[in-house]
């Protein structure tokens, strides 16, 4: 499986494409205290609750192995229609047909070149059920894996891919049927990157509200 190439977009807004893990209380430690970063979550039709709410645990579960907690702020159809507070990052879910893009791709990210942060990722549920039901592999869990890495895309504000681990660009049959905790998992400079990125951004919020 392979995520395909974002197609070209203007010069200051880019897009990109996209088991839980045990932290051990050392690791906890080692880390310090989590980075917190809020995702509004657009549900749709086509994915049922209980599936949509197995796959965000998968999700939280691979940022917390770096220290970054995640809290989901699940929004109907007629919810959060306020704009989004700075730091919120944007998650939703569509069906991909009419859209020119590589059909292995599972999602996207949409970088704020100009402001170098993440503003939104898409996750495309007709090709991860697809995908799943061919290689006969557990939805949640391959949803979960595909929002985690367009999150990683918002959180890192970058189209970069890894070589390895959860933001590696291409996902093998392989890899998605073997199961190996390594594959699905930041690397620690990543989770590095992250949590500082998240730090700088709660530090300006908090200028910010003092200012006024």
């Amino acid at each position: 499986m392979a995520e395909g190439a974002p197609p070209d977009v203007s010069p200051e807004m880019e897009e990109t494409h996209g088991h839980p893990v045990i932290v051990t209380h050392t690791l906890r430690e080692q880390l310090g205290a989590p980075e917190a970063v809020t995702a509004r979550v657009y549900v749709s039709p086509d994915l049922p609750g209980d599936t949509l709410r197995a796959a965000l645990d998968v999700a939280r579960s691979a940022f917390a192995v770096g220290a970054v907690e995640v809290t989901w702020k699940i929004c109907g159809p007629s919810e959060c229609n306020t704009p989004p507070a700075p730091t919120e990052l944007i998650v939703r879910f569509v069906n991909s047909r009419g859209r020119h893009l590589d059909t292995r791709c599972l999602g996207e990210a949409l970088i704020d070149m100009q402001k170098r942060t993440g503003v939104m990722a898409t996750v495309y549920v007709d090709r991860v059920l697809h995908l799943a039901r061919n290689l006969e592999i557990d939805l949640r869990v391959l949803l979960g894996r595909t929002i985690a890495h367009e999150m990683g895309h918002l959180l890192l504000a970058t189209n970069t891919h890894g070589a390895s681990g959860l933001m590696r660009e291409l996902w093998s049959r392989e890899e998605l049927i073997g199961e190996r905790a390594d594959d699905w998992i930041l690397h620690p400079f990543e989770s590095a990157a992250i949590r500082q990125r998240l730090a700088l951004s709660r530090s300006g919020t908090q200028d910010l509200a003092q200012a006024r």
